[in-house]
Formats: structure tokens, C-alpha cells, sequence
């Protein structure tokens, strides 16, 4: 009998000792990664497929970088079928049961909210064993599980809010904050601040702050999820090693516009495959996996890479501490989930859809959606708009610039009268037919861009500079014509096909042809003359036109046939100006003369002269009052002594023996 009692006694006192120990037990560290594939479970109401977890090569990273304790943010711009639902409720698990962590979520609406946490939350404590230990009311009814709110007994918590109301963000204090689809948050909540300004103020005070945003794109200048990854100065890609030549690259969606990435025959999506940017080996689909097990995620700007999302090193190979910020970005090529020819298969059924399109680039391309094209600008209203010039020259004042573009068997010349906020009145447009290859025709080209323009009152203006295409067949002849003529008079241009670039660029010095070769952001210029054009009242940067033969129909017809397309190239989204094989001239010396009145204006320091309104038309019937206003200003003359005139010390930038003006 006793001994029973002694042994009842020793249990009670071991027991006791344990339960006192326990507040100072601390689990054996572990990954976000090794903790989903020790412990997470799909659950069959949130995933397509039931059983238990597999980190698959592409999300380790990605959810250890979450886990990291040194990360204080991460960015994850996506596709769809990447598994970032399924990574988020591991990753709550795993800082609720392992870290022991109070915990927030947002989605976009307070609907949206709900649903999350009984689809995705309330499956996984179900689900989840070393969860479920800490949520004694699983099953039931419970004060403690709310429809936003979660007790555990562990003393944590998890709130689960829709992102719309501003009180959702008040009051409560977390240590990881999600925003789940951020790209669908309003920008600026109930005009307190965007989201996740006020979102990661719950995160004050926190010893180990943790905020995690992810969503797929939506539109490009409005996107939360894109502002929030521009916040971080390191947006990683997965770069997968090549099969043959071993090249590392990034996956890249190809379709017919470039010679690498995704490709395919013809219509059918199920010869998809990729094709190295290195090697042009046609790579299968079945590769995919196994190309992953060596690829690196790296940032091309900074060089900081990382395979696992736990060791991190620079561009030299060298390990670093992690960042506190970082971003990572991946589409549904890499995808375990889905094929290559499933991706062309989608593509092909949205192609000709713009609506249908847009999602395509946000949800599989994991891109955001910019508008493919420029407001469409009719003809017509720039032909019904011409007005009559009093004179062949508005003006009796103005800079006179020139443009030439160079054809194979002719050149088209505009002149074009330029004031004070570059508002411009068009003088001629001619076409001068001949062999460009022989002498002849470029001394009719000087007599014609050399032409004098009568004003209103009689005065003779003629150009200032000439911008000439050289980036044609008769690159050669260009160049001579400047030299012969003078190289700061006559100059040669060059046309930059990359986006954001400078209306002009003028070179420090000459080339070795001996001219200075200027070169040109059309697509900069393109899209000023294509909002000039859309103007209707004259003022500032407005193009005028004269009622006259070289501005007919067929002129503005050309002048308006570019459009402003968005195509996809070698895996990047940029807008394109195309004509369809339409002729655009007017178009093109437009875009000359906007880079040569710039030039005037940025590297000769010359000023637009103010527009004189008077000047412009001449009345029939003018009144009695000038009349007399004269009368009175020759009865009484004003005498003044004649003004000497200092000639100007200030030297030209540009000098080498060129009399340009």
C-alpha cells in the first residue's frame, strides 16, 4: 500500500517538475521549410490536391526568406498556380506554433476576409496537428474562435481583416503582418495612408517585425504589390541553368516576336517548348523540375543571390547578411502545377480578347497590364482644323527649322515656324524625287531647304538648322553633305529605338566621319507630337497647319497612320510605334524638327520669340482708330540718340569655324 502511494507521489512530483520546465523549453530551430515538411498538411477545401506538403525547388527559397528572423520584408509579385496560398497558411502555422508570434492578415475586402479564414485558416488547425494542440476549441463554438479572430493557448493570436476600413488597422500589435493580394487594395485607405503604411504600424515595437506582401499584378502606375517590391533595392528572378550549354537565365515568354523562350509550331500548343537564349537548344518541359534543382535566384541589378533564401551572397560569390528588404518575382513558366503548352493554350484563346489578354499578363505572365496602344488620333480633325496663313510665313517673326527624311529614291522635306512654347505653324512639305546616290540631287535638296518664306509684311526668313536622317542607305552621302555644307548647319541624326530616352543628345565632339551625329529619342518625340496633335486650341506646344497643297488629305493620313502597340519581347512588356507597313514620313519630320527646335533651344542657348497675334491674319476693313493713332505719333516725333549696340563677348559653344546662323 505504501509503496503504491510512494510511487503515485513521484509521478505527481515529476509531473509538476516537467509542467515548471516547459515555460523555459525552446524547440530545435527550424526553417519555415523544414517545419511545412515536418508538420503542413493540403487541406482538401484549399487545395486541389490533399495530402501532405512538399516544398517544391522554386518555393524554398521564397518561404525561407519569409522565415528568415534578419527579413523584415518580403515582396512576391506572381502568377497564378505557384502555390502562394498554400505557402502563406505554412507560414502562419509556422509562426504561430514555432516562433510563437501574434499574427494579422489582410485581404483586399472584409468578404474576402471571411472566406480566408474558413477555407484556408480554420483548415489548417484542423488539419495541422501542432496546431490543433493549441486550439482546445477546434470544432466548436468558442469565444476564442471568431470569425476574425483566433486564441491559441499558447497566448497568441490571429486576426484575419479585410484591407478597406482604416479601424482594421488600429489598436491591435502583431509581429507579422500578410497582405494577401495587395494589388487589389485601394491606394490610400479612407485617406489615412496606403495599407501597408498602416498595416506595418501594427508591427512597432515588435522584436522581430515581419511584413509579407504578395498579389499578381494588376494595372502598371496603380499596382500596390509593384510600388511595394520598388521599396526594396533587391528584386530576385530564378535563373535556371541551361541542359546543354549550362547558361543560366531567366524563363522568358517568346511566342513569335523574338527567336528565344517560350515557342511553338505553327497553332498547336502541344509543340511548346523553350528555346536557350544562349545556345538556341530547344529545351522539353520535362526538364523543368530537374533545371530547377541547380537554379539560383539572383537580383541583375544588385548581384545578391541566394538557392536556399538562408545564405546569402554577393555578386563576387562572397557571403553577406540578408537584406532586410527583399523582393522576389516568378510566372507560371516555372510553374510544377502547369505546362509550357498549357501556357500557349491560354494564350491562344485570349489573343485576339484585350479583356482576356489583361489577365493573361497579370495572372500567368505575372506582369502588369499597360495599355497596348495610344488613343487613336483621326485624320480628320487635324485636316478640318487647317487655317489660312496671310503669308507663305505666319509670322513676321519665329525660328524656321528643317527636316529631311532620306528614302531610298527621294527625300521629304518640312519646314516648319517655331515660337514661344514651341507652339509651331507648318510652312511646306515636299518630296524631291532622284538618284541619291549621285551629286546632283543633293545640291537640288540645299536649294530647296535653303528657300526664303515671305511674311505678312514682307520680310524674308529662312532656316536655321536642318536635321537629316542618316540611318538609311546613304549614310555616307549625309555625312558629306554636312561637311561640305556645315557640319552645325546640315546635321546628320540617328533614331534611339529604346524607351525614355532624350528628344536630342548632341555629341561632345565629332565622329570619325567628321560630323557631329545627333541622336534622337523618337519614341520620347513620338509621344509628345501624338498629345500635340490631340490639342484643339492654339497655346503652348499646339501644331498648326495651313489650308495648301502639301497639306492635303493624304498628309495627315500619313502623319497619323503610327500607332502606339504593347508587344512582349524577349520576355519584357514594351510599347512598340508600328505602322503596318503604312507610310508615316510626315510623321518621322515631325519628330526631326522637335529634335532640331530642341537643339536651338538646349545646346545654342537660342529663345523662341513670343507669338504676335496681329501678325497672324489681315483684316478687310480696318477701323478709323489706327489711323489716327499714327497721325498723332508723326506730329509728335520722339527724338533719341541713336543706340550703339555691344558686340556680344560670349563665345559659341560649338566652335570650329562654322558661320551656322
Amino acid at each position: 500500500m505504501t509503496t503504491t502511494i510512494d510511487k503515485r507521489r513521484l509521478k505527481q512530483i515529476k509531473k509538476a517538475y516537467q509542467d515548471g520546465l516547459a515555460i523555459f523549453a525552446r524547440p530545435e530551430p527550424q526553417t519555415l521549410s523544414e517545419w511545412a515538411e515536418n508538420n503542413f498538411y493540403l487541406s482538401s477545401e484549399s487545395s486541389y490536391i490533399e495530402g501532405r506538403w512538399e516544398t517544391l525547388p522554386f518555393q524554398l527559397a521564397i518561404m525561407n526568406a519569409i522565415g528568415h528572423p534578419d527579413i523584415e520584408q518580403v515582396n512576391f509579385i506572381k502568377s497564378a498556380r505557384v502555390g502562394y496560398t498554400q505557402m502563406i497558411r505554412a507560414a502562419v502555422g509556422y509562426f504561430l506554433e514555432h516562433k510563437k508570434r501574434n499574427q494579422i492578415l489582410y485581404q483586399p475586402v472584409d468578404a474576402q476576409a471571411a472566406n480566408f479564414m474558413k477555407s484556408h485558416v480554420e483548415t489548417m488547425i484542423r488539419d495541422v496537428p501542432v496546431v490543433k494542440k493549441l486550439a482546445p476549441w477546434c470544432g466548436s463554438k468558442h469565444r476564442d474562435s471568431t470569425l476574425d479572430t483566433k486564441k491559441f493557448n499558447n497566448g497568441k493570436q490571429l486576426w484575419v481583416f479585410g484591407g478597406k476600413s482604416a479601424k482594421n488597422y488600429r489598436e491591435k500589435s502583431a509581429d507579422c503582418v500578410y497582405y494577401d493580394e495587395l494589388a487589389a487594395f485601394d491606394d490610400d485607405i479612407e485617406k489615412e495612408g496606403s495599407p501597408t503604411f498602416l498595416g506595418d504600424k501594427r508591427l512597432e515595437g515588435s522584436a522581430f517585425p515581419k511584413s509579407i506582401r504578395g498579389s499578381t499584378p494588376k494595372d502598371a502606375g496603380n499596382c500596390q504589390i509593384t510600388k511595394a517590391a520598388e521599396e526594396s533595392r533587391h528584386l530576385l528572378k530564378f535563373h535556371l541553368p541551361c541542359p546543354t550549354c549550362e547558361q543560366e537565365q531567366v524563363l522568358k515568354w517568346g511566342g513569335k516576336d523574338v527567336e528565344y523562350g517560350i515557342k511553338w509550331e505553327g497553332d498547336d500548343p502541344k509543340t511548346a517548348h523553350y528555346v536557350c537564349e544562349h545556345c538556341s537548344t530547344q529545351i522539353d518541359n520535362n526538364s523543368l523540375e530537374s533545371m530547377q534543382l541547380e537554379g539560383v535566384w539572383r537580383c541583375e541589378e544588385t548581384g545578391i543571390n541566394t538557392t536556399d533564401g538562408i545564405s546569402y551572397y554577393n555578386v563576387d560569390g562572397e557571403k553577406i547578411d540578408a537584406p532586410e528588404s527583399i523582393s522576389f518575382h516568378i510566372w507560371s513558366a516555372y510553374s510544377l502545377f502547369s505546362t509550357w503548352s498549357k501556357i500557349v493554350s491560354d494564350f491562344q484563346k485570349c489573343k485576339k480578347d484585350r479583356s482576356k489578354l489583361k489577365t493573361f499578363v497579370n495572372t500567368t505572365l505575372g506582369e502588369v497590364w499597360e495599355e497596348d496602344e495610344a488613343e487613336k488620333i483621326e485624320h480628320q480633325n487635324i485636316y478640318a482644323r487647317r487655317e489660312h496663313y496671310p503669308a507663305q510665313c505666319p509670322l513676321d517673326s519665329g525660328i524656321i527649322t528643317c527636316a529631311v527624311d532620306t528614302q531610298d529614291d527621294r527625300f521629304e522635306i518640312e519646314h516648319v515656324l517655331w515660337v514661344e512654347g514651341e507652339e509651331s505653324y507648318r510652312l511646306s512639305y515636299e518630296r524631291l524625287y532622284g538618284d541619291l546616290s549621285r551629286s546632283e540631287i543633293w545640291d537640288v535638296l540645299k536649294k530647296r531647304v535653303e528657300r526664303k518664306f515671305i511674311t505678312p509684311s514682307g520680310l524674308e526668313l529662312s532656316f536655321r538648322i536642318c536635321f537629316i536622317d542618316s540611318g538609311g542607305h546613304y549614310t555616307d552621302e549625309v555625312y558629306k553633305f554636312s561637311r561640305k555644307n556645315g557640319v552645325r548647319r546640315y546635321v546628320p541624326i540617328k533614331g534611339y529605338n529604346v524607351m525614355g530616352k532624350p528628344v536630342i543628345s548632341w555629341p561632345r565632339k565629332r565622329n570619325d566621319k567628321s560630323v557631329y551625329l545627333v541622336m534622337v529619342g523618337t519614341d520620347t518625340a513620338k509621344e509628345i507630337i501624338a498629345d500635340r496633335l490631340k490639342q484643339m486650341e492654339p497655346g503652348e506646344g499646339y501644331m498648326h497647319y495651313p489650308i495648301s497643297d502639301d497639306f492635303d488629305e493624304n498628309y495627315f493620313i500619313h502623319l497619323t497612320n503610327e500607332r502606339r502597340r504593347l508587344k512582349v519581347l524577349g520576355g519584357k512588356r514594351q510599347y512598340v510605334w508600328e505602322n503596318n507597313g503604312r507610310r508615316n514620313e510626315p510623321f518621322d519630320t515631325s519628330v526631326y524638327n522637335l529634335a532640331a527646335v530642341r537643339a536651338l533651344q538646349q545646346h545654342f542657348g537660342i529663345k523662341l520669340p513670343k507669338k504676335h497675334l496681329a501678325n497672324i491674319r489681315i483684316e478687310e476693313n480696318a477701323t478709323e482708330k489706327p489711323a489716327k493713332a499714327e497721325n498723332k505719333q508723326k506730329s509728335k516725333p520722339i527724338n533719341k540718340k541713336p543706340v550703339k549696340l555691344r558686340k556680344s563677348r560670349r563665345k559659341p559653344r560649338y566652335d570650329d569655324g562654322d558661320d551656322w546662323i
